[in-house]
């Protein structure tokens, strides 16, 4: 799940493309996605969490790629999970509106339930902004945090580069596209290649299905998050102690390189990966490559 921005007008066209292209055998084999297993539960207070857990092989969860996911899982166990309220995640009680602070509060709930002593976070996106929230305030349950085309919240976090993108926003549930991948694949893409792999991993991977209450739930989370001072991390980005990596594609329309370039500057000693031809989806546009650098990170 993410919200994107109005996509381009092209974007019956790109995507159509997808269909007349051929995709390499280097990227196919990732498609079967049996390596995720069987989808799982658990109920951790009034939340019942869906997840899947996989690997060590020899992101909602329909968003992260499985070439990602495989890439990731060569040498490490790995959690994939929907937010709290979302999804096949029902809050039983939703006792108070989407938030990052309560997504990430909820976040530890889950590691904590499932016994995942001090795991390593990836985020992108809203990801990116819980998991930068959880490197602040709950540092003592985290190792290390990657956080892929994100911001550290409020005004100042917020760049003016990416406040001169500002559109009103469109949720879209990625599964339902007509349009929205358009929109974190720049147009630059050759043969729409990184799109037209986003498609055909949407078609491979386990669908969820999300209703618009819960799409405005995530909506009310990131406006929060640039609204709310209880919510973003900026002012205590230089307090964060967590080995962080970022990373960024510089053609991102719907969060400015900037932002990512601000986290990397404030937090002592991060790490910054950046992809010149990327857009929002950088991490997924260069998955492979993205999961190699990570791994690495994470076993340094």
């Amino acid at each position: 799940m993410t919200v994107l921005r109005q996509s381009p007008g092209n974007s019956t066209e790109r995507l159509a493309s997808c269909s007349n292209t051929t995709l390499p055998q280097s990227f196919t084999q990732y498609l079967n996605t049996s390596f995720l297993g069987e989808r799982q539960f658990m109920q951790v207070g009034p939340v019942n969490y869906t997840f899947f857990q996989f690997g060590p092989l020899g992101s909602t969860i329909v968003g992260w790629t499985p070439d990602l996911l495989q890439t990731l899982a060569q040498g490490r166990q790995v959690t994939v999970f929907t937010n709290k309220g979302v999804g096949y995640s029902i809050d039983a009680e939703e006792t108070e509106s989407s938030s990052v602070s309560g997504y990430a509060a909820s976040t530890v709930d889950l590691t904590e339930a499932l016994e995942l002593e001090q795991p390593d976070l990836l985020g992108w996106s809203l990801g990116g902004d819980i998991s930068l929230y959880i490197a602040e305030f709950y540092p003592d349950t985290v190792t290390r945090v990657v956080v892929a085309d994100t911001t550290s919240g409020g005004l100042l976090g917020y760049s003016a580069a990416s406040q001169a993108l500002a559109v009103p926003l469109v949720p879209v549930h990625l599964q339902g596209l007509p349009v929205p991948a358009t929109y974190i694949f720049p147009d630059n893409d050759p043969g729409n290649a990184g799109l037209c792999r986003f498609e055909a991993s949407l078609a491979a991977m386990p669908k969820e299905p999300v209703t618009p209450q819960q799409i405005a739930g995530q909506n009310s989370a990131i406006y929060g998050y640039y609204d709310d001072p209880q919510s973003t991390v900026y002012h205590a980005l230089g307090n964060i102690t967590t080995e962080v990596l970022v990373i960024a594609g510089t053609l991102d329309e719907v969060v400015s390189v900037q932002d990512d370039i601000l986290i990397v500057d404030m937090i002592p000693g991060a790490n910054f990966l950046q992809f010149a031809d990327a857009g929002h989806a950088a991490i997924l546009q260069h998955a492979v490559e993205a999961g190699e650098v990570i791994s690495a990170f994470l076993d340094a």
